[in-house]
């Protein structure tokens, strides 16, 4: 059941999160730390998950903070941010696959812009849609039995 509590949790937080990411290119540091607060709160209901696999979820999300902060801010911090709290909710392998399937549909949808010539390779698209995506694609996928 708490499975279920932490997937719609996730879900709706990763919503807000692209609504924001779109319309304002930032993400509300309030609303990761709502999300990352209430989703910790289930932590010692949901047993599925180990605390290191969730601690591993969270070093996807810290390797993301570095690569922004190294970059100057090329990648966002709020993208990095995210990773982790949805590291502590899927754990490290489904976060890994999380972050690389969004890696996948922005490539996807870079490919296509450029492509028709509607941006070139240094227009900058938000991140977190794509991480929505992802996670949509792993909630139907494992329904399904896929996964």
């Amino acid at each position: 059941m708490s499975e279920n509590i932490v997937a719609f949790l996730l879900l709706g937080l990763l919503i807000l999160s692209s609504i924001q990411d779109l319309l304002k290119k930032r993400i509300g540091l309030w609303i990761i730390i709502l999300g990352g607060g209430i989703i910790c709160a289930f932590i010692p209901f949901y047993h599925t998950i180990t605390l290191f696999d969730r601690l591993g979820g969270v070093v996807v999300g810290g390797v993301v903070i570095v690569i922004s902060l190294a970059t100057g801010g090329k990648i966002g911090l709020g993208d990095g941010l995210l990773l982790c709290i949805t590291g502590i909710g899927l754990g490290f392998w489904s976060n890994l696959e999380l972050f690389a399937l969004a890696l996948l549909f922005a490539a996807i949808l870079s490919i296509i812009l450029m492509i028709f010539r509607l941006a070139d390779r240094k227009k900058s698209i938000p991140f977190v849609p794509f991480l929505l995506l992802g996670y949509v694609f792993i909630l139907t996928s494992n329904m399904r039995g896929w996964a």
